[in-house]
């Protein structure tokens, strides 16, 4: 007979840059997953894929300036700053080592935390980032944030507005739980409780570095997870074809996984999330 888990853990870190709200999940003493979040979402992005590890102690978290985490002032945001908060909050888990999953923005930080700190890292998944996005698909994404100040009536509005976007579908419980979690009461209405400040200065960083650049740092078994359909039609990919093969050409142990969804509903897809289960699973 299956065993019922337990409800996740909500905690607080208070870590050296401030507070950073998680969930952590699992048994003490499994082996640790750490995920790490895109551009502007929280730790709800991992429910689905941490649901399908029960082996594991999944660490789930809103990254500094997201969700009900800190906003912490400017200059405190970028790569190197959110492999800090990882690193010390696995450090606080007892977890010398542990997997890390990265989506779109998340892989880019995964990345850098290997080459910060070699060793750390058993294995690595990539969902949907980690090269250069065409640009045709960086509208989509610069869209999205210029709606993170903005204040709707009311959550009934908010879902009836955001629900049938196309970057959702098909609409269900998983993007329920993500907004209802994101989105707080304030004067006139609700909104989303993160703000542009830490997702623009984190997009400013990226665009001033080469992300091939921490390519060879990846020397522990890795799989990328590929959103096959555009961000929407017509607007390309944040992981693209040409950036796919250069990956696993250059990158040692490395494979790919294809998946039929979009660069929003990866993380969420069945395929995918076998995928990742299988992978992490490997002795």
């Amino acid at each position: 007979m299956a065993v019922s888990e337990a409800a996740p853990v909500a905690t607080t870190f208070a870590l050296a840059s401030g507070t950073v709200a998680a969930e952590v999940t699992g048994p003490e003493g499994a082996p640790l997953v750490v995920g790490m979040p895109g551009l502007s979402a929280n730790l709800r992005s991992f429910d689905r894929v941490f649901a399908a590890l029960p082996g594991h102690r999944r660490l789930a978290f809103d990254p500094r300036g997201r969700g009900r985490s800190e906003q912490t002032p400017a200059g405190t945001y970028g790569w190197p700053s959110h492999v800090a908060d990882i690193l010390e909050m696995a450090d606080r888990l007892g977890a010398s080592t542990f997997d890390l999953v990265g989506w779109s923005m998340g892989g880019w930080v995964a990345m850098e935390l290997c080459r910060l700190a070699p060793g750390r890292v058993r294995r690595l998944v990539l969902i949907d980032g980690g090269g250069i996005p065409d640009q045709q698909a960086m509208p989509v994404v610069y869209a999205g944030l210029e709606r993170l100040n903005v204040v709707w009536p009311s959550r009934e509005r908010f879902f009836e507005l955001v629900s049938p976007l196309p970057h959702y579908a098909p609409w269900n419980d998983f993007w329920q739980g993500y907004f209802e979690y994101e989105l707080e009461d304030v004067a006139g209405g609700v909104r989303t409780r993160t703000q542009r400040p830490g997702p623009w200065e984190d997009e400013m960083y990226r665009l001033s570095r080469d992300p091939y650049e921490v390519w060879p740092a990846v020397t522990m078994p890795s799989l990328l997870v590929r959103a096959q359909r555009e961000i929407l039609p017509g607007m390309k990919y944040i992981f693209n074809a040409a950036d796919r093969d250069r990956f696993l050409e250059r990158v040692p142990d490395s494979r790919c996984v294809e998946v039929d969804a979009n660069h929003y509903t990866i993380a969420a897809d069945v395929d995918a999330i076998a995928a990742i289960r299988s992978f992490l699973e490997e002795d």
